[in-house]
């Protein structure tokens, strides 16, 4: 499967473009948090915990997945929009409305768990038992998510793959690029979750650019 169209020759541009917002979004909130959050939840809520660039990413990352996961719940209720949405030529049944919630459900989950590393951190759970509520909270999220893939038509079965494929490409060539420059002293070292935020911002730009493309969205 190939990430771009012969029917959309700017999708790799607007693939560079959405990366690049994503990066301007992670700096925006690194600023924010180790400058305006503190006045608003205390000066000394990050005593002891180093916040990072990427949890500012990811922050941002899960909150647009809570954000959009509600958003669909919203529409789901309305048949005629969620046919919009999805670009049905008939108003949404009973059933389709309720595919869409379970579907809002993972996205929502997705962000959920995004956050909780960060926000056990924080709170000053021990790290142990941080680790197992987010092991749990992670196998009912996949058994979920399998529920949704076996439950979804062609269409975003599909449109679900290219963003993961594009994904893949796109992520595995900045982390090469990356490796390079940090082997070669030429970059600082970065760590997996460093890696796997750039990863969820990456995938939620694309997936955007994807459903967009294939006038999902």
């Amino acid at each position: 499967m190939t990430v771009s169209s012969p029917k959309n020759p700017r999708l790799p541009r607007r693939l560079l473009v959405a990366f690049g917002c994503g990066a301007v979004m992670g700096g925006a909130g690194y600023v924010f948090g180790r400058t305006l959050l503190p006045q608003l939840i205390g000066p000394n809520a990050f005593d002891g915990v180093e916040v990072r660039w990427s949890d500012a990413m990811a922050a941002l990352t899960g909150v647009a997945l809570m954000i959009g996961a509600v958003a669909v719940i919203l529409i789901s209720f309305d048949p005629r929009r969620l046919a919009k949405m999805y670009a049905m030529e008939e108003p949404a049944s009973a059933e389709e409305g309720r595919q869409a919630r379970l579907q809002a459900a993972v996205m929502g989950f997705s962000g959920l768990i995004l956050l909780l590393p960060m926000v056990f951190a924080l709170a000053g759970l021990a790290p142990v038992v941080a680790l197992g509520l987010i092991v749990l909270l992670f196998a009912a999220h996949t058994a979920l998510n399998l529920k949704v893939w076996g439950s979804v038509d062609e269409l975003l079965r599909r449109a679900t793959l290219e963003a993961a494929t594009a994904t893949f490409f796109l992520g595995q060539g900045l982390l090469f690029l990356w490796a390079a420059g940090e082997r070669l002293g030429l970059l600082p070292p970065i760590t997996a979750w460093d890696v796997y935020a750039v990863l969820m911002a990456l995938y939620l730009f694309v997936s955007a650019i994807v459903s967009a493309r294939r006038g999902l969205a």
